[in-house]
């Protein structure tokens, strides 16, 4: 297990070897194609900066993604236990799951100003749908006979909920989860090259006006690693969670 968890960095060590190779066939310019060494000079002498940058994109999408998730699994579980809930919402969902967050960024400005709320409330956009979906998904894939049994025991739709509903759904939860941050991560940084003054994406942009490319990459390798290990802490947590689904459900052998 622990080696084929070693294959995964051999497209980065892939990766990183092409990139050296590049700068010493000199392809671009230093001032554009830094080498490695010279980035990773920035996480020793640029740390503060890259830090708090880095603590300000995680703390948008933590606030962003946690409303998400209070918002959309609740009515994702109503919406695939009630049909007629569901006919009522469903174009709805599709017209507005279809329209990129970044799309609504000048929309964003001139309702929430500069700063911390439009982006906020961009990441609680874009990790919205996926969770509400796959929570409707979720529901919706409960096999018919646990529902049957538990109407026939006249269990209250309170415990059909909470002991039934709820649990069945939750592998769905999870996958929408992970990809609510994923979504989350890419909105972030793009509103905070337009609507804010600090976090990752804006520590990029300014990189970019004054030259720093070693900076711009750099701010790039933590949003990659910082998506890594968000995605890894979803899926640890599920796996925590729905232990009991271990050894139903194929996996990659």
């Amino acid at each position: 297990m622990q080696f084929r968890r070693a294959l995964g960095l051999l497209p980065l060590a892939l990766l990183l070897l092409a990139w050296e190779l590049a700068v010493q066939a000199k392809v671009y310019p230093p001032v554009l194609l830094p080498p490695p060494a010279k980035v990773l000079m920035v996480f020793i002498d640029d740390w503060d900066t890259v830090l708090g940058n880095a603590l300000a994109s995680i703390s948008r999408v933590a606030v962003g993604i946690s409303l998400a998730f209070l918002f959309a699994v609740p009515l994702g579980l109503m919406i695939g236990r009630y049909r007629l809930l569901d006919t009522m919402t469903d174009w709805s969902i599709q017209i507005f799951r279809s329209i990129p967050p970044i799309a609504l960024i000048p929309m964003a400005l001139l309702f929430l100003g500069i700063g911390d709320k439009p982006a906020i409330a961009l990441i609680f956009l874009a990790g919205t749908w996926p969770l509400l979906i796959n929570t409707i998904f979720g529901v919706r894939g409960i096999e018919r006979t646990l529902l049957k049994v538990a109407k026939a025991a006249r269990a209250s739709e309170f415990l059909v909920m909470k002991d039934i509903i709820l649990p069945a759904a939750l592998p769905a939860i999870f996958t929408g989860l992970r990809l609510a941050v994923g979504g989350g991560w890419l909105t972030v940084v793009t509103a905070e090259m337009i609507a804010v003054k600090s976090g990752l994406g804006y520590m990029i942009l300014n990189a970019q006006l004054t030259f720093r490319s070693d900076l711009i990459i750099a701010g790039i390798i933590v949003i990659g690693a910082i998506g890594l290990l968000a995605d890894q802490a979803v899926r640890m947590v599920r796996a925590h969670v729905c232990r009991w689904q271990e050894g139903l459900t194929a996996s990659p052998e």
